[in-house]
This record gives C-alpha cells, sequence and structure tokens, in this order.
C-alpha cells in the first residue's frame, strides 16, 4: 500500500479516473507491485467509476507507461505498477507515500481532483513525511506548477487552498511555509497492511475459478491461510500465492458442475495440506 517517490513524476497529469483507479491498485498490490485478477466490478464498486471509465483508465495508464496489462483470464487482468517494486530491501529507504493512512481513505482526499492529489502526495514528499516544511518563493511555486500540471496560476491557486486541510500554509518574505499537518496523517486504518493484498488474491482466484455464492468470512479464512503457512512454503520453495491458487484450483475441480462449485475454507486448508505434506 505505497507509492514509491519516483512514480509520482508520472502522476502529474493524470486523470481523476486514472487517478482513482491507480490509488486504488495500489492499495492491494504486493510487494513487488503486482496485482492479480483486477476486476472492473471491484474498481467500480471502489472508486464509483463506470465501466467504461474502468477501460479507459486503465488503457490510459498503461499507454502512459505507469502500468503493464497481462490478460490471464477471459474475465480480469494482471496488472503490474511500473517502478513500485518493493521486494527488495533497499526499496524501502528510496521514499514512498503511505496509503495505509486513514486519510487515503477518507471522503476529504478521494473528493480532490486529480491534480490536488497529485500535490498532496508531492508536498508529503517535499516536507519529507513531517521533518521540515517546504519553502519556496510564491513567483518560482506559480511558475512551477503552472509549468508542471499545465494549468493556469488561477486554478493552482485553487488547488493549494483545497490543501490548506492538510497542510499549514503560510507567507513570509515572499516565500510559502507548506507544513505537514502531522493530526491528519497520523491515524492508519485499523486492518494490516499484509492482509489486504491476500483477501483481493482470494477474491480473484473464486471469481477466476467461477465459484459460486463467495461470502466476505470465506475470503478472510482462506486469505489467513497466507500467514499460517507463509514459512513452511518458503523452506519448500514454494510461491505461497501459487500454493494458495492450486488449493483453490484443486477444490474448484472436483466439482463437476460449476453451479455447485464453492469457496470451502477447510476444504482448502485440506487440499494446502495434501500439496505440502
Amino acid at each position: 500500500m505505497q507509492i514509491k517517490y519516483k512514480l509520482l513524476e508520472k502522476m502529474k497529469n493524470l486523470t481523476s479516473t486514472e487517478m482513482n483507479f491507480l490509488i486504488y491498485i495500489a492499495k492491494i498490490q504486493n510487494l513487488k507491485g503486482k496485482i492479480y485478477g483486477v476486476h472492473h466490478k471491484d474498481v467500480c464498486d471502489h472508486t464509483g467509476m463506470c465501466k467504461q471509465s474502468f477501460y479507459t483508465s486503465m488503457w490510459g495508464l498503461e499507454k502512459k507507461g505507469l502500468i503493464v496489462i497481462e490478460r490471464c483470464s477471459g474475465i480480469d487482468y494482471d496488472i503490474t505498477i511500473q517502478d513500485n517494486d518493493f521486494s527488495y530491501k533497499e526499496a524501502w529507504k528510496e521514499g514512498y507515500v503511505n496509503l495505509h493512512r486513514k486519510i487515503f481513505h477518507q471522503k476529504r482526499f478521494l473528493h480532490l481532483k486529480a491534480k490536488e492529489k497529485y500535490m498532496l502526495m508531492y508536498f508529503l514528499k517535499i516536507t519529507h513525511e513531517n521533518s521540515s516544511s517546504y519553502r519556496i518563493g510564491i513567483a518560482t511555486f506559480y511558475a512551477k506548477f503552472c509549468k508542471e500540471l499545465h494549468v493556469t496560476a488561477r486554478v493552482v491557486r485553487s488547488y493549494l487552498h483545497s490543501l490548506r486541510a492538510f497542510f499549514s500554509v503560510r507567507i513570509k518574505d515572499g516565500k510559502y511555509f507548506i507544513t505537514y499537518r502531522s493530526n491528519v496523517f497520523r491515524d492508519s486504518i485499523p486492518d494490516r497492511i499484509e492482509s489486504w493484498y491476500p483477501k483481493a488474491f482470494v477474491s480473484a482466484i473464486a471469481r477466476r475459478f467461477k465459484l459460486r455464492d463467495v461470502t466476505q468470512k470465506q475470503i478472510e479464512d482462506t486469505a489467513y491461510f497466507f500467514k499460517q503457512y507463509k514459512q513452511i512454503a518458503q523452506e519448500q520453495n514454494l510461491d505461497i500465492f501459487q500454493l494458495i491458487e492450486e488449493a483453490v484450483r484443486r477444490v474448484a475441480l472436483e466439482e463437476e458442475k460449476p453451479k455447485k462449485r464453492k469457496l470451502n475454507p477447510k476444504y482448502v486448508h485440506v487440499k494446502i495440506r495434501e500439496i505440502l505434506f
């Protein structure tokens, strides 16, 4: 649930739906920046966009070099966010925007315009997450953002006004002093970061194998196996995601009639142990 600082440069001129699409999938990516089984219904339900906007945004993000799309089934896509790989140790030192903060899941952030969202994340970067104020001459500020965002000074001023809900903005000696409001960004969502992607993954494979009447409880119970068997899978040189997928696949295919295929966590557990032991 992070966006690397170096990815921000590509985000400055996204459309509103492209920005919402990217932020949503960044919340459910794995450490390599990959999202398995992206389906239009999930994205539309979480962002409020329509089906046509889903496809327009997805292909637009690929054209702009932010994502790579793989069509791995007839119903959804595997997507990798470019320049957002956190699977190696040094990646965490490169700097990132932490989307696990509660503010990124609240209406006051979600209702910002695309370029306002970009500026908010840019200000987080430039203030070094509450370690300093961003100081910049007023004329330089407007010249910079007018050029980068391809808008007028009046529009930039309106963006800055919106962002006063998130940052303290002062003027002194012909300069802007923009400071991170710690009370706005302090709280995190209660769910653990590691739990988001497993749940999204289970939901995606359940859809791919056409399992019926899947409940949130079944998804959560199946996703728990990631935590339970991650270490054992590593010891056997197995990818935990492939292990869970194979277990669910075996459960699904044992039922000849697709309409009767269900997600039974207890039975998935049996299949996991068959594969491992």
